[in-house]
């Protein structure tokens, strides 16, 4: 279920993401947070026209929003966002020269109840009793 939506400036268009970086993210929230990852649904976004703070010199950002299905620990949320932090400044630092970049995670939590898919998941096995 996860869905990334990564944003960045048009002005990191010789950084520019591909496939192979949301699937590295991909791989990540598998890891880190125990989904499938034939659920995780990845897009990125050119963003064209943009303002960082006071709109002064040459400014550029990298927005990464994860959303989970609700219920993780926080812990397990703050590991995904870290995580997934440190693979977003290895593909996009070092930045231009002359540029000011941002690189920021926000991981969200989607509400069970409120979300609809078709097909719909198959029930998880429980998980094995241990004794």
């Amino acid at each position: 279920m996860p869905h990334l939506t990564l944003e960045y400036t048009s002005n990191l268009k010789e950084k520019s993401p591909d496939a192979g970086l949301l699937l590295h993210l991909h791989h990540v929230i598998e890891s880190v947070a125990g989904v499938r990852i034939g659920n995780c649904k990845s897009r990125w976004r050119e963003v064209d026209r943009w303002v960082v703070g006071a709109g002064e010199g040459e400014s550029a950002f990298v927005h990464l929003d994860i959303r989970l299905f609700e219920g993780r620990p926080e812990e397990v949320r703050r590991a995904v966002g870290a995580t997934a932090l440190d693979v977003l400044k290895r593909h996009f630092l070092p930045a231009p020269p002359g540029v000011e970049l941002q690189i920021t995670v926000e991981v969200l939590e989607i509400r069970k109840a409120l979300y609809f898919k078709d097909p719909p998941s198959p029930p998880r096995a429980p998980a094995p009793h241990q004794a």
